[in-house]
């Protein structure tokens, strides 16, 4: 039974980091070692550089996002949703992926913006080309919403349990009706359905092993455990130590 304060977790579980992010640090759907990515960053520290040589530095305005609860948060890639503002509202379309770091969604082939596709070229002599590149749409904002199977009309979405009352699902507040999981949601590195997950063996240790006890704590110096190890025995008592 899943624990009833989240919503059910998919692929591999998250991993809890604690990060001080820089100053110019920048949340994007993009992996951070990509030449994009690598490209931008390194621009940005040359220029955050050269305000501190030239004493100009200031503190980077942006605002506080404050990520939306895992038990509040309904989207997931290869949803249906709708667009609720902009040129393309009321168009329908999959979500490509998710930022929980700016609870932002990117649509496929929705809300899209004009880009240079490799920046630079003109100055090789070689002709830029364009490309229709997706832009993050705001979930808190409701700038997107999901679709209710039900009447294929946007809906606002929450999680229950079952009937069962063993998993929790996620219903239209509308309507009530189930709207399940996409099974691109649950996609990962290892695999693309869990189901058809093939386990290597000994790739972990065992448990018996990490169970095994090597180490036996006691009140003993470094220089005693050293000496107990080489068979020095000296007769001589040990002065008293202080910490302050």
């Amino acid at each position: 039974m899943q624990c009833p304060s989240t919503t059910p977790q998919f692929g591999a579980p998250d991993i809890t980091r604690w990060v001080i992010h820089p100053d110019d640090y920048v949340p994007t759907f993009e992996r951070p070692w990509t030449n994009d990515e690598l490209s931008k960053a390194t621009e940005r520290a040359h220029d955050y550089q050269q305000a501190m040589m030239n004493n100009k530095f200031f503190h980077l305005r942006r605002p506080n996002i404050k990520r939306i609860p895992d038990e509040e948060w309904t989207f997931f890639p290869g949803d249906l949703v709708q667009v609720m503002v902009g040129k393309d509202k009321g168009r329908q379309g999959t979500v490509m992926s998710i930022s929980r770091d700016t609870n932002e969604v990117l649509v496929e082939g929705i809300h899209c913006k004009l880009e240079v596709e490799v920046e630079g070229v003109k100055k090789l002599g070689i002709d830029e080309t364009l490309r229709w590149k997706e832009q993050p749409l705001s979930v808190e904002k409701e700038q997107v919403k999901l679709v209710d199977p039900n009447d294929n009309e946007p809906c606002e979405a929450k999680w229950t349990l079952n009937t069962a009352g063993d998993e929790y699902i996620r219903i239209s507040e509308r309507s009530g009706f189930e709207i399940p999981i996409p099974s691109q949601a649950k996609v990962t590195y290892d695999y693309l359905q869990p189901e058809k997950y093939i386990e290597v063996e000994d790739k972990d240790t065992p448990p018996n092993l990490v169970l095994e006890r090597t180490y036996i704590p006691k009140l003993a110096s470094f220089e005693d455990e050293i000496s107990e190890e080489m068979g020095i025995k000296d007769p001589r008592p040990l002065k008293p130590t202080y910490w302050y």
